[in-house]
């Protein structure tokens, strides 16, 4: 009895300290999607002390996502986020979400969403001209 309620102490608390683990990544990963030299396993498994291909599994393992593909939804929702402001070039957008080049960020967009960044926001400027 006494056993077992300890291994589930140990356990919860194994648990806390993965999703916080997470919940730090990702805040980083948020807080530093301007610089890509800062968004990599290497340099993130670093700042939590864990080995890189460690975090990568257990990462997926917690969200169901692999870190790659989370920081590209992150980079996509923020870009997303910027292009509803009229007055933001789409090479500022690039550079704020950690493209050096508007065409590298056109590309990624279109891939990620189907449509260019000129076409996302023409879509939202004609959506709000016929709301």
């Amino acid at each position: 009895m006494v056993g077992k309620a300890i291994f589930d102490i140990q356990e919860t608390e194994q648990d806390i300290r993965t999703q916080d683990i997470i919940n730090k990544v990702k805040y980083y990963v948020n807080e530093n999607i301007n610089n890509p030299d800062e968004i990599n396993l290497t340099r993130i498994s670093e700042l939590v002390y864990l080995n890189q291909s460690y975090l990568s599994r257990l990462f997926k393992q917690v969200t169901g996502v692999n870190f790659s593909d989370y920081v590209s939804e992150v980079r996509v929702k923020k870009a997303k986020e910027l292009l509803e402001i009229n007055d933001i070039k789409i090479k500022d957008i690039a550079q704020a979400i950690g493209f050096s080049s508007a065409t590298n960020f056109a590309r990624f967009f279109k891939k990620h969403t189907g449509v260019t960044p000129q076409e996302y926001k023409n879509s939202l400027i004609n959506r709000n001209i016929f709301t």
